[in-house]
């Protein structure tokens, strides 16, 4: 590696570093604002948090990497323009070529790491990802009581008058208040009037009513334990009003079971496309194909099987003048209703296995983008040090306004591309392959061409065509060269 090499790509390494570290915060940044509804009030352990957003920083990575090539490219040779370096180069007999050739090999290399990534590290993150969110999703908001307000739980409606909160140590010293189970009194609140509205079977109503009582979860067996004091239970049989039973306690113990408070995480081998490397889905590929080979030969059998062929069902109606007797046209109306009936069935049954095929095919088109795309996306790399570098040649002190703003605008025509390709990709109105790589394709052309009109020294854009105020934003303080 000679000395222009290394000095290329030392060029690259800090504002490679600096662009990534910018996009993974707005990245992070926006996932948090997008989940905080969803993952904070629940009552979760911050160490369950942080392992969420970890996971998650996975597909940031992938997307965020081509990114910031394209910016570390536009800001290297930028500044290399900018303290005229390139003039220094072409003076020295080293052509544009050779000065974008150590760029564009860091960028084959990078290339290399992130297919590999994305194919055996992505997918993991991503299946623990998806786990990690289901148990979240599952587990409910933390319980809170709030004076005046009912809450409901499972069969049961809660209303608390009044809650003195933390009721301190004057509880230590009572042993066994409120059973054995409970040895941290300090941590609970002293409930006062307090009505429970319980629906424990169709057609039995009970309602307790209580002066005062404690609350407390058992984590262990998921249970909310009430624990009241001084109190009434009043029961009445909805199908006979008639009936009534009022019962009066001390202190009487309820037990609500609240599995969903506990956060449990879920196990499961089943994989989605995303969450599966690309051996996994060929293999997946290759069972689909079966299928759709298994599914021709039913259609095909069902053809010569079943379906009679046209010119048995023609009747001879001239081969004879007499009448049928009675009972041989009974027989023929049954015959042609089983006949119309099994062919009917028969129809319905290539319907089906036609429509089986059609989604056969399009989980294959499914995966077949997915193993493109893992191609692609990295490969982004190598096209975007064609762009940023000419742009970035292109630029001068105080004229980064126009490199950033065609570097936005190629990189918005890449992701349109991207997510319009895979779109169609998907319902089969256009091939996994070109679906992924047209991006690629049209941003590496233009790029190709911004290279060569670099190296020629031409103009790829006629300013005087363009608003006096756009000139001086893209422009800025260009000098000019008689």
């Amino acid at each position: 590696m000679n000395i222009l090499t290394r000095y290329i790509i030392k060029e690259h390494i800090g504002p490679f570093f600096f662009s990534l570290s910018v996009i993974m915060f707005v990245f992070i940044t926006k996932f948090i604002v997008q989940y905080i509804g969803k993952i904070f009030g629940k009552g979760l352990p911050i160490s369950t948090i942080i392992e969420f957003v970890y996971l998650n920083l996975a597909w940031m990575l992938a997307l965020a990497v081509p990114m910031a090539v394209l910016v570390a490219s536009l800001m290297a040779f930028g500044r290399l323009a900018a303290d005229n370096e390139i003039i220094i180069l072409k003076t020295s007999g080293i052509n544009l070529y050779r000065s974008i050739r150590p760029a564009l090999l860091a960028a084959v290399v990078l290339t290399l790491i992130m297919t590999w990534y994305n194919d055996r590290v992505l997918p993991e993150f991503n299946h623990r990802a998806r786990l990690l969110y289901q148990s979240i999703s599952r587990k409910k908001p933390t319980l809170q009581l709030e004076e005046g307000i009912y809450l409901a739980m499972n069969n049961f409606q809660i209303l608390v008058q009044d809650i003195e909160r933390s009721i301190g140590k004057r509880l230590v010293d009572k042993s066994n208040i409120l059973g054995p189970e409970f040895s941290d009194y300090s941590q609970l609140d002293k409930l006062r009037q307090i009505t429970i509205f319980e629906l424990a079977e169709r057609n039995l109503q009970r309602t307790v009513i209580a002066d005062y009582g404690y609350l407390y979860f058992d984590k262990k067996r998921a249970l909310l334990v009430f624990t009241l004091f001084d109190g009434e239970i009043h029961e009445i049989d909805t199908r006979k009003f008639s009936e009534y039973r009022r019962l009066t306690f001390t202190r009487n113990v309820i037990h609500i079971p609240a599995p969903e408070l506990i956060f449990k995480r879920s196990e499961d081998s089943w994989r989605g496309d995303r969450e599966m490397t690309i051996a996994m889905m060929r293999e997946r590929i290759r069972e689909y194909r079966k299928s759709i080979e298994k599914e021709i030969q039913i259609i095909q059998e069902y053809k010569d099987n079943y379906l009679p062929a046209p010119q048995t069902l023609q009747l001879d109606t001239h081969s004879s003048d007499r009448p049928l007797p009675p009972g041989m046209k009974r027989k023929l109306r049954y015959g042609i209703s089983i006949a119309q009936s099994k062919t009917q069935g028969t129809r319905q049954q290539i319907i089906s296995h036609t429509n089986n095929i059609d989604f056969f095919k399009k989980q294959i088109y499914k995966y077949q983008v997915e193993i493109h795309k893992k191609f692609s996306i990295p490969f982004a790399s190598i096209v975007f040090i064609l762009i940023g570098a000419p742009l970035g040649i292109r630029a001068r002190k105080g004229s980064l306004g126009i490199g950033m703003t065609f570097s936005i605008g190629f990189f918005l025509l890449y992701w349109v591309c991207l997510i319009g390709g895979e779109e169609l990709a998907d319902r089969k109105l256009l091939s996994p392959f070109l679906a992924m790589w047209l991006p690629n394709i049209l941003v590496g052309l233009a790029g190709i061409y911004l290279t060569y009109k670099t190296v020629k020294e031409t103009t790829f854009i006629q300013w005087e065509r363009l608003p006096k105020a756009l000139q001086l934003f893209l422009k800025g303080e260009e000098e000019t060269t008689p």
